[in-house]
C-alpha cells in the first residue's frame, strides 16, 4: 500500500507466522532469503527507488532509521514509508549493501505465533558508513519482506575512529610524564564541545568524542566524578545487570557482581574517567550570563566558572546537556493544605542518604515506583515503621524472573559481543517492542503470580502498564511507576511495611490526614515523587533565551520515539543525552557521530516528522 499523507502510527500488528521450519532452521535457507533481501534493498537505495524501497517492507511493516536516511530519530510505519523514502533516498546517497556474516543471518522464534529471519548488514551513505538489520517475514503470497527494517549511521567519511584496529600508535621518550601530560590536557582542554554533567552519559559521549579525534571538556558541579551516583541513599543497587550496564570501550571486571551497588558504579566512573584519558572539571558550572549561541558562525561562546570562580571562556560547536532525567531535578508536589505547620521535615527522596536515624519511628514515603521501594526497604532495614502511600497501581516484577528473563541469550556471560546485543535491541521501532512486551509480560507475570498476589492481598495495586506492555512505555512517558523487585515486595507482603492506598488531604502540626478521614505522626515524610526540570537545567547552564526555542524533552513523539533525546531539540548545537547505561551506551554513539558529521558539514537537513507531514 502507498499513501501520500502521514499517517499518526499505531499500534504493531504482529504478521501472521508463515515461515516454515525448513526455512527457519536451515541455515543455508536463512543465507539466501536474507541475501536476496539485502539485494533488492541495495538497488532501492542505489536507484532511489522508492517504490520498490517501500516494497520491501509486509503490510504490518516498520522502517526504524537512526540518522542514515532521515538525519533524525524515526519510527516509520508501512503507510509512510514510500513517502519517506521518496524524500530521502536521493540526498542520502546510499549504496553498496552487503549481508553480515556475523552474526550470520538466522531463523528466530521469540514467542509461539511469530517467527522471523533476522539479517545483519551493512551499507554506506553521503555522510558515512552505516548498518542496517531487517526481520524478514513470509507473506501469504509466498514473498519475503521485512516486518522490522533497521538503518543507523555508524561512521563519518574521513574521520576514523581510533579504536581496534585503527588506535593510536602512542609515543616513546617523552620529557613528560603522563600524570604531568595529563595535566596540562586538563588544564588547556581547547574543546569544540563541551559535555554538562560528569554521569555516565557525559562519560560516554566524551569518550566516543575521543575516539574520533575530537576535543571535550565535561564540566560539573560536584566534588568527584561518581558523585551523582555516591551520594544517594546507601542502599542504592542497580536494576541493571553489569553486562548491559558496561560503559564504551572499557568492560567491567568478570569478578564484579551481577548487580553493582550505588558507590561501585560511582568509584567506577571514576576510574572510567581516568583511565580513557577524559578531560573533566568538577566543581565547575557554565555561567549563563555569559554564554550565547552566534548563527553567523554556528558557535556557542561559553563560560566555565572553574571551581566556581575562575572563568574561562571557550568557542565550541556543540553543547551536550548530560545532566541526567529530569536535568538531575527533584520533582516536589505542591505544598499540601497546612504543610507548612508541620515540624517534621519533609524531603524529597532526591536528598534521602539513610533510615539509620528513625530505628522504631514512623515514617511516610509517597510514592510506589522504584525510588519508593528503595527508600522504604532502606527504612525498614534501619529499625523504622514504614508506609508507602501509593496513588496509582505499579508495575511490579522480580529480578530473577523479568530481568534474567529478557537479558537471555543477549547480556550475559555466555553472550553475543556487547555491539551486537545493542543492535538487536536498537533494531525496534517503540511499538514493536510493545507489542513483543505484550506477549512476555504475562509470560513473567504468572512466574510471578505469588509474589503478585501476595502484593494485591497487602492492599498495594499492581498492573501490567500500559496495554500489558510492562515497564518500558512506562519508562518512556513518565520514567517511572514501576519496580524491579530486589527484596522490597516480601515484606510489604508479611507486612513489615504498610501500604496505604490514599492521598493526603492536609497536614497539621503533627499528623498528616488522607482523604478517609485516617492520620498518621510520622517522624519524615519522604517525596519519592520522580524528577523534572530539563528547562529549569537549561536556563541555569545555557540562559533563560535557549529555553524559547527548546522542544519537549523525554515523552513520546507520534513514532513512540523519545522526544529530543540524541537528535534534534530545537536548540542549534544542542544535544541532550541521558537515560539508562544501555541506553547511553548505543545512543551515545549516534548523537557523537551527529557532533561529527557537523562539524564536517556533512550532516543535512533533518527529516522529521513535520517535515514529512508537510512534504505530503
Amino acid at each position: 500500500m502507498v499513501t501520500t499523507s502521514y499517517v499518526p502510527v499505531a499500534d504493531a500488528t504482529i504478521p501472521a507466522d508463515l515461515l516454515t521450519p525448513a526455512e527457519l532452521d536451515d541455515p543455508a535457507a536463512c543465507l539466501k532469503i536474507g541475501q536476496e533481501w539485502v539485494a533488492a534493498f541495495d538497488k532501492a537505495i542505489t536507484t532511489a527507488d522508492a517504490v520498490a524501497f517501500d516494497n520491501l517492507f509486509c503490510e504490518e511493516g516498520f522502517w526504524r532509521d537512526l540518522v542514515a536516511f532521515t538525519n533524525d530519530y524515526r519510527g516509520i510505519a508501512k503507510p509512510n514509508i514510500f513517502q519517506a523514502a521518496s524524500d530521502t533516498l536521493a540526498a542520502a546517497k546510499a549504496s553498496g549493501a552487503t549481508v553480515s556474516l556475523s552474526p550470520a543471518p538466522f531463523g528466530a522464534r521469540p514467542f509461539a505465533g511469530h517467527s522471523f529471519i533476522n539479517v545483519r548488514f551493512t551499507f554506506t551513505t553521503g555522510v558515512g558508513p552505516a548498518i542496517g538489520m531487517a526481520r524478514i517475514v513470509k507473506t501469504s503470497s509466498g514473498e519475503y519482506k521485512a516486518f522490522v527494517g533497521f538503518t543507523c549511521i555508524d561512521g563519518v567519511h574521513g574521520v576514523p575512529e581510533k579504536a581496534a584496529p585503527n588506535r593510536e600508535e602512542g609515543g616513546h621518550n617523552s620529557k613528560l610524564t603522563y600524570a604531568q601530560l595529563r595535566q596540562q590536557e586538563i588544564d588547556n582542554p581547547e574543546p569544540s564541545v563541551l559535555i554538562v554533567g560528569a554521569g555516565h552519559n557525559g562519560l560516554d559521549t566524551a569518550a566516543r568524542l575521543k575516539a574520533y579525534g575530537v576535543k571535550s571538556l565535561i564540566v560539573d558541579k560536584n566534588e568527584r566524578v561518581g558523585d551523582n551516583w555516591r551520594s544517594r541513599y546507601a542502599s542504592l543497587t542497580l536494576h541493571d545487570t553489569l553486562w548491559g550496564a558496561n560503559l564504551p570501550y572499557l568492560k567491567f571486571p568478570t569478578c564484579y557482581p551481577r548487580y553493582l551497588s550505588a558507590g561501585m558504579l560511582a568509584d567506577w566512573l571514576e576510574l572510567y574517567s581516568a583511565a580513557l584519558g577524559l578531560n573533566v572539571w568538577m566543581k565547575s558550572r557554565v555561567d549563563p550570563e555569559q554564554t550565547s549561541y552566534d548563527p553567523a558562525t554556528s558557535l556557542w561562546t561559553v563560560t566555565v566558572l572553574r571551581n566556581g570562580v575562575t572563568p574561562y571562556q571557550f568557542k565550541v560547536t556543540h553543547i551536550v546537556m548530560a545532566t541526567g532525567l529530569g536535568g538531575g531535578k527533584p520533582k516536589i508536589p505542591p505544598p499540601f493544605p497546612g504543610q507548612e505547620k508541620f515540624k517534621k521535615p519533609v524531603k524529597h527522596s532526591f536528598f534521602h542518604k539513610s533510615g539509620a536515624d528513625y530505628e522504631g519511628k514512623e515514617v511516610l514515603v509517597v510514592g510506589s515506583g522504584s525510588s519508593g521501594h528503595d527508600v522504604a526497604f532502606d527504612f525498614y532495614n534501619n529499625g523504622a515503621h514504614c508506609t508507602i502511600l501509593q496513588r496509582s497501581p505499579t508495575y511490579v516484577m522480580s529480578l530473577k524472573n523479568g530481568i534474567e528473563f529478557y537479558n537471555k541469550g543477549a547480556y550475559q556471560d555466555d553472550g553475543p559481543p556487547i555491539e551486537q546485543s545493542d543492535e538487536m535491541v536498537e533494531t525496534l521501532p517503540h511499538p514493536v517492542s510493545k507489542a513483543y512486551f505484550q506477549r512476555f509480560v504475562p509470560m513473567i507475570a504468572e512466574k510471578d503470580k505469588e509474589m503478585i498476589e501476595g502484593l494485591n492481598a497487602a492492599g498495594f495495586k499492581t498492573w501490567l502498564g500500559p496495554q500489558g506492555s510492562g515497564h518500558p512505555y512506562l519508562s518512556m512517558i513518565k520514567n517511572g511507576g514501576y519496580y524491579f523487585d530486589s527484596g522490597c515486595c516480601e515484606h510489604i507482603i508479611n507486612g513489615d511495611i504498610k501500604v496505604k492506598g490514599q492521598e493526603i488531604d492536609y497536614f497539621t502540626e503533627d499528623k498528616v490526614y488522607f482523604k478517609d478521614g485516617s492520620s498518621m505522626a510520622p517522624e519524615v515524610v519522604i517525596l519519592a515523587t520522580g524528577v523534572t526540570g530539563f528547562r529549569e537545567s537549561v536556563a541555569e547552564t545555557l540562559g533563560e533565551k535557549a529555553t524559547k526555542s527548546l522542544k519537549e524533552v523525554w515523552g513520546i513523539d507520534d513514532e513512540a520515539e523519545l522526544n529530543s533525546c540524541f537528535r534534534d531539540c530545537g536548540i542549534p548545537r544542542v544535544y541532550f543525552m541521558m537515560g539508562a547505561l544501555p541506553l547511553a551506551r548505543f545512543n551515545s554513539k549516534v548523537c557523537m557521530l551527529q557532533i561529527v558529521a557537523e562539524q564536517a558539514g556533512k550532516l543535512g537537513e533533518r527529516y522529521s516528522i513535520e517535515k514529512q507531514k508537510a512534504a505530503a
